[in-house]
């Protein structure tokens, strides 16, 4: 379809009418249209003219341009029009899209009649090399083709089509909302210390960014503000900034590490969408959210440490497409345990280590034990393909532990006779696990035994712990009735029924 002749029936143009009628290169619109949608003639982009007849009452056309009837407002620039145009001084206000994807437009000058620019008005123009304004206007300014509010406080639009580095100047304070989307020519960029916020969509789509530092000013990073930057290979973000907006790096496919600062309190969704690159990740310990999706397909990653004493509450899939059996999370020392059981993060890390940490520094079977918990580690043997590790109270087996070459758990099997007082579940991260549901102030034995698959021992351990904590043994114990079976203890009366024989805290034991 190369052109469209309106007929008088119609009175309305929908939104998005002739999206993508990439052929079309010329509309008539008639008198009787009274409405035209928003980026009714969006993608037209061979659309060379929009007539309108001259006796519509809310429309008219120069020159193929589409006005209000009495040329206040531009409405729509045709996205085939080549060169460079001078927007009539008859023009106050210079509609949303207006210039919406108009590639081969090369330079704009904006007369002094103009007070107002609508959001992405120059979007798309790829070609576009300078936006000049009249000294005189009263609300916008120009500085080397760039334009800026009167005071120059906020950039508004970079032109797409210029290429190379370029330095903002101190005088700014905001970069507006898509002011560089697209700008595939730029390849760095200076952001003054005078800068507090980055609107959304600041930089996305500027494919040929290299690297960006934001300065101790920003307090904000806007949704989307990075988004699809591809080159992009390194960020420095500061201790100002307090929130990451969504989608703020999403596909960012060449960074390969990010630091959140301890500043930041929350990470937006989809945040690091896809950035397939990341190999490591550090989050600050103020961060108390991360939301869904954040850092859903980022395969790339093998380290993550969350320096938060309190696990992070995570939403959806924010680590979804993470490799869970290589990638290693380092957490502080303390918050060992309760990363392995907190939501999610128990889920999507197989390896769970205190920061400082690594895999290759466990030589021996070690046992950290708490009141009711132990956290085991043992190290990794050449050859290995299975790990088993018995654990026995007083001698007597209560369970056995089997692992894969990979150190996850493949199973736990409890001793029969004593299947209540053994570990109620056991967490795997890693030639390493947690063990809980165990008596405090009570010895314990292990032993850890590395086979290879024909099942010979390549490597075996024993030892011995001691869980913290008050001992629940007899010691405590005031009484005992034999005829009625009870037991007193703290002032507490347990009962002893037929063949069954209890723990003093009143858990069936056989």
């Amino acid at each position: 379809l190369t052109s469209v002749t309106i007929p008088n029936s119609v009175t309305s143009i929908g939104n998005s009418a002739f999206y993508d009628c990439f052929h079309l290169t010329s509309v008539i619109i008639p008198n009787s249209v009274t409405s035209i949608g928003d980026l009714a003639f969006d993608g037209c982009g061979s659309l060379t003219s929009i007539d309108v007849a001259s006796d519509n009452p809310n429309y008219c056309s120069v020159n193929g341009v589409l006005f209000n009837k009495n040329r206040t407002t531009l409405i729509s620039y045709p996205s085939g029009k080549q060169g460079a145009y001078s927007i009539p001084n008859s023009v106050t206000s210079i509609g949303d899209e207006a210039f919406y994807g108009c590639y081969r437009l090369t330079s704009v000058i904006i007369p002094n009649s103009v007070t107002s620019i609508g959001e992405n008005a120059f979007r798309g123009c790829t070609g576009l090399t300078s936006i000049n304004v009249a000294s005189d206007n009263p609300n916008y300014c120009s500085v080397n083709g760039v334009l800026f509010n009167k005071d120059k406080t906020t950039l508004i639009q970079y032109p797409r089509g210029k290429q190379g580095a370029y330095t903002i100047p101190n005088s700014v304070t905001s970069i507006g909302n898509s002011a560089f989307e697209g700008c595939s020519g730029l390849t760095s960029v200076t952001i003054p210390n005078s800068v507090t916020s980055i609107g959304y969509g600041a930089f996305a789509d500027c494919s040929g960014l290299t690297s960006v530092t934001i300065p101790n000013s920003v307090t904000s990073i806007g949704n989307s503000a990075f988004a699809s930057c591809l080159g992009l290979t390194s960020v420095t973000i500061p201790n100002s900034v307090t929130s990451i907006g969504a989608d703020a790096f999403a596909s960012c496919l060449g960074l390969t590490s990010i630091e959140i600062p301890n500043s930041v309190t929350s990470i937006g969704e989809y945040a690091f969408y896809l950035c397939t690159g990341l190999t490591s990740v550090t989050i600050g310990n103020s961060v108390t959210s991360i939301g869904d999706w954040a850092f859903y397909g980022c395969s790339g990653l093998t380290s993550v440490t969350c320096l938060a004493t309190t696990p992070p509450q995570l939403d959806s899939y924010v680590f979804g497409g993470v490799d869970k059996s290589t990638c290693v999370l380092y957490v502080p020392a303390g918050s060992v345990s309760d990363y392995k059981f907190a939501y999610q993060w128990r889920v999507f890390f197989t390896n769970i280590l205190p920061i400082g940490a690594q895999p290759a520094d466990v030589t021996t079977t070690t046992v950290t034990p708490s009141e009711t918990t132990a956290d085991i580690a043992w190290p990794q043997v050449t050859g290995a393909a299975t790990y088993t590790i018995e654990i026995k109270k007083n001698g007597e087996l209560i369970c056995t532990l089997t692992f894969n070459a990979q150190g996850q758990l493949i199973s736990i099997a409890l001793a029969a006779p004593s299947r209540n007082n053994a570990p109620q579940r056991a967490q795997a991260a890693g030639f390493a696990f947690t063990v809980t549901s165990l008596d405090s102030g009570t010895t314990y034995s292990y032993t850890m035994t590395a086979k290879d698959n024909n099942g010979n021992v390549l490597k075996t351990e024993s030892g011995t712990f001691t869980t913290t904590g008050e001992s629940q043994g007899f010691e405590d114990v005031q009484s005992v009735q034999a005829q009625s079976t009870k037991i007193l203890r703290n002032g507490q009366i347990y009962i002893l029924r037929g063949d069954h024989t209890y723990t003093l805290t009143g858990q069936e034991v056989k």
